[in-house]
């Protein structure tokens, strides 16, 4: 991306005119801004989680529900159009009772994957400039106020009406802004799903992005480690990715207790 180019974008008064600008331009000159990348190893381990309610299939061990969603069943989510088929999987299954919003008491079953062929994906890690920035913090986004609990989000409300008349820097590159973008972002799938789209022409075999319930992170490149040290990531792989995975083992679990974002967002409130 030239240096013009994005002078223009940081000039920008708003997150729909830099989006509207940044998805206009070439499709080159947008994948320019993900210039890092993941090594998924051999041996390196996914997981994903699925209620036990609703789940048919009496044989939950059986492969064939363990698998990218068929084309026809596939609805619109974070990074995939109705009738395209992806699997979202994470390196860890700590925070994946809260992407799924279980509730305490209920039934589960957690899937392990295993590596059995090195690939590489992409990824939105990145603090190179202001646009892609702005792209990592929208991608991790909450769709809404039901992924927070009651009293996290009375915390976000109170902070967002402090940073909603701010410039739209100050506004939207908060450690924050994920819990609270979506109010200005009604169609947030809908640029999500663009922004996946632009990875996924350059990566073809999926990228690596944030969950918004993980520890925050702070290095980027072949590694992306949080502030404990630790290697958080959610993935979405291609059926190209998954051709490198395989399933080996699920297990039926029970929702203990929901982790909780209120002492992070009372800390990152105060700055």
């Amino acid at each position: 991306m030239t240096e013009e180019m994005e002078k223009r974008l940081y000039n920008c008064q708003s997150i729909s005119e830099l989006l509207t600008m940044y998805f206009g331009l070439g499709m080159k000159v947008k994948q320019s801004i993900f210039n890092e990348e993941i090594d998924i190893i051999e041996g390196d381990e996914f997981y994903r989680i699925r209620r036990v309610e609703g789940f048919n299939n009496p044989n939950f061990k059986d492969v064939k529900e363990w698998g990218p969603v068929p084309k026809q069943f596939a609805k619109q989510s974070r990074f995939n159009q109705n009738g395209e088929s992806v699997l979202y999987v994470a390196s860890t299954p700590d925070f994946l009772e809260r992407e799924v919003r279980l509730k305490e008491g209920e039934d589960y079953y957690l899937a392990k994957y295993r590596c059995k062929k090195a690939f590489t994906v992409g990824t939105l890690f990145g603090y190179t400039n202001l646009i892609n920035s702005l792209l990592f913090k929208i991608a991790m986004s909450i769709a809404g106020p039901e992924e927070l609990s009651e009293k996290e989000n009375r915390l976000i409300e109170e902070y967002y009406n402090i940073v909603k008349d701010k410039c739209f820097r100050e506004f939207s590159l908060t450690l924050l802004s994920p819990l609270y973008m979506h109010k200005k972002l009604p169609n947030l799938y809908e640029i999500t799903n663009k922004i996946g789209k632009i990875i996924t022409q350059k990566y073809d075999c999926g990228f690596r992005y944030s969950s918004v319930y993980c520890p925050l992170e702070y290095s980027g490149g072949r590694k992306v480690l949080t502030i404990n040290g630790i290697d958080y990531g959610n993935y979405v792989l291609t059926p190209k990715g998954c051709e490198c995975i395989e399933l080996v083992d699920v297990e039926r679990k029970k929702c203990k207790q929901i982790k909780s974002l209120e002492v992070m967002i009372e800390e990152f409130s105060k700055g």
